[in-house]
């Protein structure tokens, strides 16, 4: 049975091909997904599955359902690029269009692979081999915006037994590293204007109070724990030197290995943000965009997928797919790899030297991450703090690949990357089945789920009445 519906996603690889490729062409950021979001729809919509659009009130985000009772098995889709990124499918740097976006995540790949694996689950229930609902969650602006934390809220999770979900990587691997929990704010001044020259002393500057929150910050960094981080940029400064600038704002991501961590470090960071104003004689307002939690990733979900991965195999790659790499691999910064290494145990050294040197990842992985944590956030983790949840990665990207690259732009337009997109759409159409004839399974998730959470429950990182931060608002 389990070829049978790999072979289904085998047979139907051209249509999967042809979507993630438009996807890849649309490129659009954020919020703006229409195109990509539309395109999913439709062709889930075509296969009768129910579609419930405009999700939480997010006119890109969607879910649909194929079968009527239990378990109901998710897999996530995500579809949206990133600003800048524009590549051709060509391994040297050049975009197909000039400041263009391009999908430095693959989530072209991410949005189809997930896609093929449901309408294979669909067959799967046709044919009786498989018996509940499959649901496909169209999830946007994951680069920028905790949307999976706000559908959320909205319930669109509330009856989901088991979530799967996968990510394009360099390696072929269950996906059992933490990320950081996340608070992303913005915090802007009010000030009064005043000629710098002829008329200093009347004026209060919103770029000082900017100014000093960054110095102030900048001090705390000594008296936070090793794995938090802060950043920010200055989104506005002011206009004019001669001008004492009555408005200016500053931009922050404030993250920690746990969401409790986040939220007392949030607390000083308003404090110095309330003394900056106090200090200028200026106003501070805070404008939160968005936060989540890091994950909690199912062992049992996790074995399920890798007995599934390991029955499916690694993407297959050919002649040319290895000298394209090989060329796109030179493009490389030094030291790509040593984010890498140090998620490898001691005694993995040896199948790690091999993987190191192979320009397309071929083996398949043991958990090389667990209790180590990726300084990165995703609003995965939070589906994974409501619903038993387990991920994987495949192939799509030549090896030490950096995150958000044109390099990745490059392999997810192209056989690398679709290679990659098929063989994650098999594992994720055989272990949602895998679930459903199996409840026994299931149970075991959900008792390893509820034990993991019972001392700390969900809560909406989302103050209460919050709406999402829309390009058009």
């Amino acid at each position: 049975m389990s070829k049978k519906y790999a072979n289904w996603i085998n047979e139907n690889q051209q249509e999967l091909i042809e979507i993630s490729d438009k996807i890849w062409e649309f490129a659009e950021v954020g919020f703006e997904e229409y195109k990509s979001s539309t395109l999913l729809a439709e062709t889930l919509e075509k296969a009768e599955f129910f579609v419930e659009k405009n999700v939480a009130g997010i006119p890109t985000a969607f879910y649909a359902s194929y079968g009527n009772n239990k378990p109901v098995i998710a897999i996530l889709g995500e579809y949206d690029a990133l600003p800048g990124l524009s590549q051709i499918s060509e391994p040297i740097k050049r975009p197909l269009k000039e400041g263009a976006s391009g999908h430095g995540c693959g989530h072209n790949l991410l949005g189809t692979g997930a896609l093929g694996a449901v309408l294979a689950v669909k067959e799967a229930i046709l044919s009786g081999d498989a018996n509940g609902t499959i649901r496909y969650y169209g999830c946007p602006a994951e680069e920028k915006f905790n949307s999976k934390g706000y559908m959320i809220n909205a319930g669109a999770f509330k009856d989901v037994d088991i979530t799967l979900s996968w990510h394009p990587a360099f390696m072929n691997a269950i996906n059992d590293v933490s990320l950081l929990a996340i608070n992303s704010v913005k915090f802007r001044f009010l000030g009064r204007t005043a000629h710098a020259a002829f008329d200093p002393q009347n004026g209060r500057s919103a770029l000082d109070a900017v100014e000093l929150m960054n110095v102030g910050v900048n001090y705390l960094r000594e008296h936070i724990i090793p794995d938090a981080r802060i950043h920010y940029v200055i989104t506005n400064g002011g206009e004019a030197p001669n001008v004492v600038p009555d408005k200016a704002e500053v931009y922050y991501f404030i993250r920690a290995p746990e969401r409790s961590s986040v939220e007392e470090l949030y607390k000083r960071v308003i404090k110095i943000a309330e003394g900056a104003a106090l200090m200028t004689e200026t106003k501070m307002v805070i404008n939160f965009l968005g936060g989540m939690y890091n994950p909690l990733h199912n062992d049992v979900i996790g074995n399920v997928l890798l007995s599934k991965m390991r029955l499916v195999g690694a993407p297959r790659f050919n002649k040319e797919d290895r000298e394209f790499a090989e060329k796109l691999k030179k493009t490389l910064p030094p030291g790509s790899m040593e984010a890498f290494s140090r998620f490898i145990p001691p005694n993995l050294r040896d199948m790690a030297k091999q993987i190191l040197e192979q320009p397309l990842n071929r083996m398949i992985l043991p958990g090389i991450g667990k209790g180590k944590i990726v300084p990165g956030s995703s609003d995965v983790s939070d589906v994974s703090r409501v619903t038993p949840l387990g991920e994987i990665a495949t192939t799509c990207q030549i090896m030490g690949s950096p995150g958000h690259s044109w390099q990745n732009v490059c392999t997810s337009g192209m056989s690398i990357g679709h290679k990659g997109m098929l063989t994650a759409a098999k594992i994720l159409a055989l272990s949602a089945i895998e679930f459903m004839n199996n409840p026994e399974i299931i149970n075991k998730a959900k008792r390893e789920f509820e034990e993991k959470i019972k001392d700390n429950p969900y809560i909406s990182p989302f103050p209460e009445g919050f709406k999402p931060p829309f390009i058009n608002q």
